[in-house]
């Protein structure tokens, strides 16, 4: 009976997580954001040579990836549409993450109600500073689902079943390659100090990895240990949380606060004798991070490509977590005399906190999706329902490798992007397209050349246009504004113009 109880309340704490993840985050909404990159190269997988026009663009990224091979291939299998797939995987990684916060929760607190409290804590989303990561989402990101694979790992490895973590933190390089290393090394590192494998084993591994490391940099990596040239860093100047040179003085005042603030409170519960062999490994495993982190400064301002790809400001994403697990044990299970005290109705202020924290995240939640986002759904599964996506349709039924030119900011502008959205080639998305230049030299310039060549799209003119669709093979133009070219679509404000590039 207690065992059905208790997982009854798991199942509902999983659902109440879920929910507030999903209002603090403004709701759930599908093709937004960076899945301007990883929907297209899910189609391209199930629909191979669907982008001819961008497919060097694509590939830029996607050569250091593998979660479109995978998951179109579940696409496939299951029958499943995208937009329903995506949902399918943002549910799978909330269950994953809910899960390691309560596993990691039962190993660092000593009360249900403090593990309840790291929970809601947990689904305030806030950006970690100067790396552009939320802490959570409200839409699918295979970056979150490494998240939650490493995290998982983290409570296994926690729980004393070192083997299992380092398989699923393997698993975690599948979702996210970058998220995943940081976990590879955070578990592994934690793993070495807490087993202390046998000499033998570790000169063999260190050998191994060694080589690899070696013949990682000779071969595969090699053209990326070479400094960014100025179009390059040109191209990316509007990701300047990306090379530290770059940072203000408050984004290394926070995130070294963050840093700070982890090892301190580490130090105060073992000051306490309450800490375990497995939480100071883990910690070991904090503190090579920021080493890394560290050591990476100096590659970060002579902008060694590879120093910067790697993006190393994002191991303070796992620094985050590990602080507010401990700002939630500090919170719920002070060991200050007045947290002993009971109320007289019977609740302790302990309880109390978990209570408040509980309705802050509610009413901030509920702000967000009822006032910031007034009128639109919870829930965004397909596409939203407007002119830009109702054009988008049509440009979906359009023969495979129509090209298309639209406002090179369309995708902050209007919600999603014209390859996420119709599955077809445009010729720059600025978001998204300057976001994959950070691993190629070659699309940096690419870049580059097409916005000198466009110009002030508010003011493009039919001449413009036709003689870009020329150099460039477009077909057809997405604007708003009315030109003297043939029509081919009009919906709404946007008309589409025939122009014939590509024939």
């Amino acid at each position: 009976m207690l065992t059905t109880q208790r997982s009854l309340l798991l199942a509902v704490g999983a659902v109440v997580f879920g929910a507030l993840v999903t209002l603090n985050s403004g709701g759930y909404r599908y093709g937004v954001s960076d899945q301007a990159f990883y929907i297209p190269v899910v189609l391209e997988q199930i629909t191979p040579g669907l982008f001819p026009h961008d497919a060097d663009l694509i590939d830029a990224q996607d050569r250091f990836f593998v979660f479109d091979d995978w998951f179109a291939l579940i696409v496939r299998l299951t029958g499943l549409s995208l937009p329903v797939a995506f949902l399918g995987a943002y549910l799978l990684t909330l269950t994953l993450l809910y899960a390691a916060i309560v596993g990691i929760g039962r190993l660092l607190y000593r009360t249900s109600w403090a593990v309840s409290g790291l929970i809601v804590l947990l689904t305030a989303r806030h950006q970690i500073p100067h790396t552009a990561v939320n802490s959570v989402e409200g839409y699918f990101h295979p970056r979150m689902l490494a998240f939650a694979c490493g995290l998982s790992a983290t409570s296994l490895f926690l729980a004393g079943r070192t083997r299992l973590a380092l398989v699923v933190v393997g698993l975690s390089l599948l979702a996210h390659p970058t998220t995943g290393l940081w976990f590879v090394v955070l578990v592994g590192t934690a793993s070495l100090v807490a087993d202390r494998p046998a000499p033998k084993y570790l000169l063999v591994g260190a050998a191994a990895a060694i080589v690899a490391v070696a013949w990682t940099f000779a071969y595969p990596l090699r053209d990326q240990l070479a400094p960014m040239d100025t179009t390059w860093l040109q191209v990316l100047e509007n990701k300047d949380y990306l090379v530290v040179g770059e940072w203000p003085m408050a984004a290394w005042i926070s995130n070294l606060a963050i840093a700070a603030f982890t090892f301190a409170l580490y130090g105060y519960r073992r000051s306490l004798g309450i800490t375990s062999p497995r939480e100071g490994a883990l910690i070991a495993g904090c503190g090579l991070l920021l080493g890394l982190f560290l050591l990476s400064v100096p590659f970060s301002y002579a902008a060694v490509a590879l120093a910067v790809q790697l993006q190393f400001n994002r191991i303070f994403w796992l620094l985050d977590f590990v602080g507010i697990a401990y700002l939630g044990w500090l919170l719920f299970e002070s060991p200050l005399d007045f947290r002993r005290q009971t109320w007289a109705t019977g609740v302790t202020p302990r309880r109390a906190v978990v209570v408040v924290v509980a309705l802050l995240a509610l009413t901030r939640g509920s702000y967000r999706v009822f006032v910031e986002r007034a009128g639109q759904p919870i829930m965004q599964v397909q596409l939203a329902d407007n002119d830009w996506n109702d054009v988008m349709t049509w440009a979906s039924a359009q023969p495979i490798g129509s090209h298309f030119l639209a406002d090179p900011g369309h995708a902050g502008r209007y919600g999603t992007s014209v390859r996420a959205a119709s599955g077809r080639d445009v010729y720059l998305e600025l978001i998204k397209d300057t976001g994959i230049a950070i691993y190629s030299s070659d699309i940096a310039h690419r870049i580059a050349r097409r916005v000198i060549d466009i110009g002030d799209f508010e003011r493009l003119s039919a001449e413009r246009a036709r003689l870009l669709a020329g150099r460039y093979a477009i077909d057809f133009l997405i604007t708003e504004q009315q030109l003297d070219l043939p029509v081919a679509n009009e919906t709404g404000r946007f008309m589409v113009y025939e122009l014939g590039g590509g024939e």
